[in-house]
């Protein structure tokens, strides 16, 4: 077995761990927004000038992100632009992760439909919502819901960019994709706005979009069968 192999099956056990956790024990994600909220007040405020940059800056950085994507894609495919060509299954791959994963799912289901309060809204911390565990439908948002962070999604986006690259260059991309995700989600909670849950499982989608985009893209041919990310197994055999 891979080591690419190996670690995609202990992300999934993490997951199925993280989530049976977080349902079964829901005063995990209060204790961990209880830790921002002194004196009935939350450490910074939403409009706090320190939070204002990532805050703002992390959408506008991803939307110029896929604005590149979506023009570089297409033009990979002229003949003319040589340059492009041998980088156009990297294009699309990464513009496809980014509107199957932050875009579709995180933004367009999960953000709009999970009911989900923020901290700042429920009653525990001085709201008048209802707190309800991660993944349990609830009715306490009607938009833009707090499961999951659309923020930490945009910030743990970063590791596709290596995801295709040789190991070392992609585990890089995986570890620099992990800390912009945990500084996001430290923004985030700060003022009260996500749920430990809400950045955790952002992260958990984002990964596990890439690895689906990659497999259906090796499957279509759109990718070679096999890349630099390929590794060899834990024995030393190929």
């Amino acid at each position: 077995m891979n080591l690419r192999a190996i670690e995609l099956r202990i992300a999934l056990a993490a997951f199925a761990l993280a989530a049976v956790a977080f349902v079964a024990f829901p005063e995990i994600d209060l204790a961990a927004s209880g830790l921002f909220f002194r004196n009935g007040e939350w450490l910074l405020s939403p409009y706090s000038a320190w939070l204002a940059l990532p805050y703002y800056g992390m959408p506008r950085v991803g939307q110029a992100i896929v604005l590149t994507l979506l023009v570089l894609t297409p033009l990979s495919f002229l003949p003319r632009l040589t340059r492009l060509r041998p980088h156009r299954g990297t294009l699309a791959f990464l513009l496809c992760a980014a509107l199957i994963g932050p875009i579709g799912l995180v933004d367009a289901v999960l953000k709009e439909h999970s009911g989900r309060a923020r901290p700042i809204n429920v009653q525990l911390f001085g709201g008048d919502k209802v707190f309800t565990p991660a993944f349990i439908p609830a009715d306490q948002c009607r938009k833009n819901c707090a499961f999951v962070s659309g923020h930490v999604a945009s910030a743990s986006f970063f590791m596709a960019f290596g995801w295709l690259a040789a190991p070392r260059t992609r585990r890089r991309w995986l570890i620099g994709g992990a800390a912009c995700a945990g500084f996001m989600t430290v923004v985030r909670m700060l003022p009260g706005g996500h749920f430990l849950s809400d950045a955790l499982f952002a992260w958990f989608i984002v990964y596990f979009t890439l690895w689906a985009v990659e497999w259906a893209f090796r499957k279509l041919g759109w990718l070679p069968a096999s890349s630099p990310s390929a590794e060899p197994s834990a024995s030393g055999t190929t």
